[in-house]
């Protein structure tokens, strides 16, 4: 037997590395060498991508965005997901070693007297027993890279899993702080609204005081109260809003809405942000995206596949064994004459089957185009995501500067009317004209000042902000082993 297993084991040696299909090759884009809406500045790789939100100072957000890490059910799926393509990569690497099996039977028999066969202890039809026990080895040699392209493809898949959850990780940090910012912007607006309600009620009581003392009519009095009653409509409508931001932030951070009284005090500023921000280059999303890396290591899978459908048009070597003991009898069972034992080579080749094979090997084909394909579009909508979030945070930021403008002249115009007013010299609807506009012109300044920083928000979502390349979540399984 030693010169088989030996001639084996040299034909193992000496068909290693021999794989059939093509070998991954990264793809080449042709990536512009900047951003269309960048100058120099921006052009500089982006300040702590991997922790962006610090950069608003908010120790609150900081809070939200770790306990929603910890306790967010879709990205608890996705290490889940981790797990499943690590254990199919355990079941495809196993295929390298041989499958050893182990049997042991027992049987009580007889044949009948009449059978001219029957011989040995069966002779006449005597009842006999029958001991059996032993192993069963067989081990498929990786003649034409069958296994080993399986082994790639699920590496592939394994990495791509990973990509994926550090994506879903960067999608989260970037909606829990775009909810947070949306809450903190309606909690903005209605405190606008409120300390307007509080200037119109005092206005009210002026007119009031007019009309008590014959210097004005009931219509006007009746057009402040309709102004007062619309800007107090308002509030019923900001507070369904927030109250609507609140359960959708909640579940991101898997708890219920109540909780969040206590995560999120009603005192708070709408997170300020600042007029520049550096994004680096297109090349860098190569790196940073983690949709982009999911994406390659999917087109990297399925090349793999190729080479795996294509090695079953090839023979295959098996090598198997047996090596047992058989006895009547029990205490016969392991004597070394009741041993018995076979083993050799295996091959076959399925050599027609109809064009199922070839027509696998076209099917991967076909995948592995739509994976470049795939990859080459995931590249090019993050380059425009990031171009989009360029120009809206360039504009958001104008649109910013200029409300702030017109904020403090609305207020000096309000100040200066209602002063008039008082005094006589400017008329009813000119005061109500300016009390308007300057709910209007503060109400749009918070909605901008929340809209500069979503966008801010969205443009580091875009630049693949929010993991590190070191930190891989802790796989159930690992838990396991380790408490094991």
């Amino acid at each position: 037997m030693r010169p088989c297993f030996a001639a084996a084991a040299a034909l193992l040696v000496a068909t290693t590395g021999c794989k059939v299909g093509p070998d991954y090759v990264s793809p080449e884009m042709g990536l512009p060498d900047q951003y269309a809406w960048t100058d120099a500045a921006e052009q500089r790789p982006p300040a702590e991508p991997a922790i962006w939100w610090q950069r608003f100072h908010d120790p609150v957000l900081d809070n939200l965005i770790t306990i929603a890490t910890a306790n967010n059910f879709d990205l608890r799926v996705t290490v889940e997901r981790i797990d499943q393509y690590r254990a199919q990569y355990g079941i495809a690497s196993a295929d390298l070693y041989p499958d050893i099996g182990m049997l042991a039977t027992y049987s009580r028999n007889r044949i009948p007297g009449a059978d001219p066969t029957s011989v040995g202890p069966a002779f006449g039809g005597t009842p006999y027993n029958s001991w059996q026990v032993g192993l069963d080895a067989s081990w498929e040699i990786d003649l034409f890279g069958r296994i080993s392209r399986g082994i790639e493809a699920s590496v592939g898949d394994l990495q791509a899993s990973v990509e994926d959850w550090r994506y879903a990780l960067v999608t989260l940090r970037a909606e829990v702080a775009s909810s947070y910012i949306s809450i903190r912007t309606l909690q903005a607006r209605l405190n606008v609204a409120d300390q307007n309600i509080q200037a119109q009620h005092r206005f009210v009581m002026l007119v009031e005081q007019q009309l008590a003392a014959g210097t004005t009519t009931v219509s006007k009095l009746a057009q402040a109260k309709a102004q007062l009653a619309e800007s107090e409509s308002l509030i019923p409508q900001l507070g369904t809003s927030i109250a609507s931001e609140m359960s959708n932030l909640a579940l991101l951070l898997g708890t219920t809405p109540g909780s969040l009284s206590i995560l999120i005090p009603e005192s708070g500023q709408i997170p300020d942000v600042p007029s520049e921000l550096a994004v680096g280059i297109p090349a860098d999303l190569l790196r940073r995206r983690p949709d982009i890396r999911s994406a390659e290591r999917s087109l990297a899978a399925a090349t793999a596949r190729i080479g795996q459908a294509t090695a079953n048009l090839y023979p295959k070597l098996t090598l198997t064994g047996q090596f047992g003991f058989g006895a009547s009898n029990f205490s016969d069972l392991f004597q070394w004459a009741s041993r018995s034992y076979a083993a050799g080579p295996g091959f076959t080749w399925d050599i027609f089957n109809g064009g199922r094979l070839r027509s696998v090997v076209n099917q991967q084909e076909a995948l592995t185009r739509q994976a470049l394909l795939l990859y080459e579009r995931t590249v090019l909508q993050a380059i425009g995501e990031v171009e989009s979030g360029l120009i809206g945070f360039a504009l958001t930021v104008d649109q910013r500067e200029t409300l702030t403008d017109a904020t403090q002249e609305a207020q000096l115009a309000y100040d200066l009317s209602l002063q008039q007013y008082e005094h006589g010299t400017t008329d009813f609807l000119t005061v109500i004209a300016v009390q308007r506009d300057l709910l209007e012109v503060e109400d749009s300044l918070m909605q901008a000042r929340g809209l500069c920083a979503e966008t801010m928000v969205e443009l580091y979502r875009a630049l693949g902000g929010g993991w590190t390349s070191g930190s891989l979540p802790v796989l159930t399984s690992e838990s396991k082993e380790s408490s094991s």
